[in-house]
C-alpha cells in the first residue's frame, strides 16, 4: 500500500493575495498534498486591508477586520511565521532564507509580497538620516492605522492634510475628521514640500497658498514589493513576471500572485484580480485543473 508523501509548499506573504491563495489551495484538497508554511511581515493574522479606514474612524475594531486570526493557522495545519520577513530565495537548492535565521526548504513556492506605499519626491518628507518624519504617515497597514490614531489623540495636533485622493486617502481623511481633526481638502493642487523644522507646520503647494497643518498622510499610490525576487535572480520588470498559470517566468516551481505580480505587462491593485489569480494558481499547484489560465482582469473600482 503506497503512502502519499506530502510536498512542502511555502508562501511568502500573508496579505490579501497570499491568504486567498492558501484558502484556494485548501479548498482543492491541498492539506492532503502539502505541508504548508506561511511567512508574514506583520505580526498578525490576515486582515481586510480595505476596512482600515473603519478602524481609523473607530467604526470597527481591529478584531472586526480580521479574516484569519492566529489560531486559524495551526487549526488548518499551517506553520505560520508571523512578523518574519524572507530575505532571499535559493531557486537551485529550493530554500528560502528568513531575516531571523530560519531556512526552509520548498517543493512549490508562492510569492505574494504585495506592495508598499509610494512616497513622491518632496522636500521635507524625511529626516536627515533618511527616516520618515514624525507626523508624516502612509496608510496601508494596521500599524499605520495605530500610529495615526495615537498621533491624532494628542490634543495639540488638530489639523491634518492628506496628499493623494485614492480610496485610502479619502478614507484616511474621513477617519481623521471623525476623530475631530480639521482635514484640509484642496482639488487641482499639488504638494511641493512639507514645512517645519522639528514639528510639521504646514504643506507648501505649487499653485496655491501654503496650508497650515500638524499631520500629513501621503496616499499617492503603491509600488510592487519585488526586492526578494530581484535579490534571488527572478524575472522582474515593474513586478515579478508571470505567465497565464501565474508561474514565474523561467521557473518551474515558483509562482507569484497579487500586487507583486506582473501579468502580460499589467500590475493589479484591486481585490478582484487578486482573487481570480489565486484561484488559477491553486488549480495549477494542486493539479485540480491544469487547463485553468488567467487572462487578465478589466480594472474597475
Amino acid at each position: 500500500m503506497s503512502v502519499l508523501v506530502k510536498k512542502r509548499l511555502v508562501v511568502i506573504g500573508n496579505g490579501t493575495a497570499g491568504a486567498r491563495a492558501v484558502e484556494e489551495v485548501l479548498a482543492r484538497g491541498g492539506a492532503d498534498l502539502f505541508d504548508i508554511t506561511v511567512f508574514g511581515d506583520e505580526p498578525y493574522g490576515n486582515y481586510n486591508r480595505t476596512r482600515l479606514g473603519r478602524v481609523l474612524s473607530g467604526k470597527e475594531s481591529e478584531a472586526d477586520i480580521l479574516i484569519h486570526s492566529l489560531p486559524w493557522y495551526p487549526e488548518n495545519n499551517i506553520t505560520f511565521h508571523a512578523g518574519v520577513r524572507v530575505e532571499r530565495i535559493d531557486k537551485f537548492s529550493r530554500h528560502v532564507f528568513a531575516a531571523d535565521g530560519r531556512v526552509v526548504q520548498y517543493h512549490q513556492l508562492i510569492i505574494a509580497t504585495g506592495s508598499h506605499p509610494f512616497l513622491p519626491p518632496m522636500a521635507g518628507l524625511h529626516t536627515p538620516s533618511g527616516t520618515i518624519r514624525n507626523g508624516v504617515f502612509t496608510f496601508r497597514s494596521l500599524d499605520d492605522a495605530r500610529r495615526m490614531i495615537q498621533f491624532s489623540e494628542q490634543k495639540h495636533y488638530r489639523r491634518a492634510a492628506v496628499i493623494g485622493g485614492d480610496s485610502f486617502g479619502l478614507e484616511a481623511a474621513e477617519g481623521l475628521q471623525t476623530r475631530g481633526l480639521d482635514v484640509q481638502v484642496l482639488t487641482d493642487s499639488r504638494a511641493a514640500a512639507i514645512l517645519g523644522a522639528d514639528n510639521i507646520t504646514g504643506v507648501s503647494l505649487r499653485n496655491q497658498p501654503d496650508i497650515d497643518c500638524h499631520m500629513v498622510v501621503v496616499s499617492a499610490g503603491v509600488r510592487p514589493n519585488v526586492d526578494v525576487a530581484v535579490v534571488s535572480g527572478l524575472a522582474v520588470e515593474r513586478g515579478i513576471v508571470v505567465d497565464d498559470h501565474l508561474r514565474v517566468m523561467d521557473e518551474d516551481d515558483i509562482y507569484a500572485v497579487g500586487e507583486c505580480a506582473q501579468h502580460r505587462g499589467e500590475v493589479y491593485g484591486m481585490v478582484a484580480p487578486l482573487w481570480e489569480q489565486a484561484a488559477v494558481l491553486a488549480d495549477q499547484i494542486t493539479g485540480s485543473d491544469r487547463s485553468s489560465i488567467y487572462l487578465g482582469t478589466r480594472a474597475a473600482a
